[in-house]
């Protein structure tokens, strides 16, 4: 039976949490249902991925870094209201956590009784200093008493509610979808010109934004020790605050001519073509596409074990070894076996096909029965 849906997501920028509603969206528009998706800013690369059955109402805020300030986001939860109360939507779906706890009060102020589903997709060690994300932890008992049922991301982020508070009958585990195959961004790659610029050997390659929790000075490390032994690069797909130091990083360890730092890419299955091997060196991770978009594409993963999505992704390192957070020495010597003895792309492939998008879309629908 066609339900009316809405999505929320404050914008559509290059965000794990933001690509996973847009690909939902998606799917649920595909499946008949009515889908609209409100975003306060509609711009960013997950708005390429948008289908045109999906209804987008685009505030047009402009962003202030990460966020919008205090005068826009009371101008965007008034809005809010009134759209819920135009569309009457049956259940609504948020994500990340500020958009959820906007969510749950425009539900409670519009009077709407739409089943709420707000997404949780990372992990209670990863916290942020951003006011919104301190404000949205804060008042984490008003959005889990408005939900319907929280998204949990992973078994582990689940347990992290649980301790928040949330009752384990409320939190549904429904992993991360994949991106629907022959989903490609058009445009050219100077970067490949690049990194065939750098001579031979194999090609390790990382996927993330230059941020803390990413931990690129451990990959870099790694990669280092590595380097020593064997001919080797490494590319960097992302961009972020920490771009100069990590550059920094590399010339001190006199590895910067065998590093690439490819600027953010929006097409990750040409990143995923140029590798031999991913390497997530994260310290906190709630789930970690780029494990199972990797392993879509049939390339290797060496991945820190970092609460919580790798381990279980990697079936307790069935799929890929995990190796401690924050330990260049561990993370280079399974850089090594990886490239050594690599697992067969086949049955990497076959693990990756539990994260398809029909089947992750069947969770989703099933919420709503």
């Amino acid at each position: 039976m066609a339900r009316r849906l809405l999505f929320h997501a404050p914008s559509l920028a290059g965000g794990g949490a933001e690509r996973v509603l847009v690909l939902v969206a998606n799917e649920m528009a595909a499946r008949g249902h009515a889908v609209t998706l409100l975003a306060w800013n509609g711009q960013g690369p997950n708005a390429d991925l948008l289908s045109p059955a999906v209804e987008l109402v685009d505030l047009h805020f402009p962003m202030r870094g990460e966020g919008f300030g205090k005068a826009k986001t009371l101008e965007g939860l008034a809005r809010t209201v009134r759209m819920l109360r135009r569309l009457r939507p049956e259940a609504v779906f948020s994500a990340p956590d500020f958009a959820n706890l906007v969510m749950a009060a425009a539900l409670v102020l519009a009077r709407s009784r739409a089943r709420f589903f707000p997404g949780f997709h990372g992990a209670a060690a990863l916290k942020s200093e951003k006011i919104g994300a301190i404000l949205a932890d804060r008042l984490a008992g008003f959005v889990a008493a408005r939900a319907t049922r929280a998204i949990a991301v992973s078994k582990g982020v689940g347990r992290d509610l649980v301790q928040n508070g949330y009752p384990p009958e409320k939190i549904a585990v429904i992993y991360n979808p994949l991106p629907p195959e022959g989903v490609r961004m058009p445009g050219a790659h100077p970067w490949r010109q690049a990194l065939a610029a750098m001579g031979d050997g194999p090609v390790i390659g990382t996927l993330g934004r230059l941020v803390p929790v990413k931990d690129h000075a451990t990959l870099l490390r790694a990669f280092a020790i590595l380097r020593a032994e064997r001919k080797a690069r490494l590319v960097i797909f992302g961009e972020g605050p920490l771009e100069a130091e990590t550059r920094a990083l590399a010339d001190e360890l006199t590895i910067a001519d065998d590093v690439l730092f490819a600027g953010y890419v929006n097409d990750p299955a040409a990143c995923y073509a140029a590798i031999d091997l991913l390497a997530l060196s994260s310290t906190s991770e709630g789930f970690g596409n780029v494990l199972i978009e990797a392993m879509a594409h049939g390339v290797p993963v060496v991945s820190t074990d970092a609460p919580h999505g790798p381990r279980e992704i990697l079936d307790d390192g069935q799929f890929g070894p995990l190796v401690p957070v924050a330990d260049p020495m561990a993370f280079a010597v399974q850089l090594q076996k990886s490239l050594e003895n690599p697992i067969d792309s086949a049955t990497l492939r076959q693990r990756a096909d539990a994260f398809k998008i029909n089947a992750i879309a069947d969770r989703y629908e099933g919420l709503l029965t």
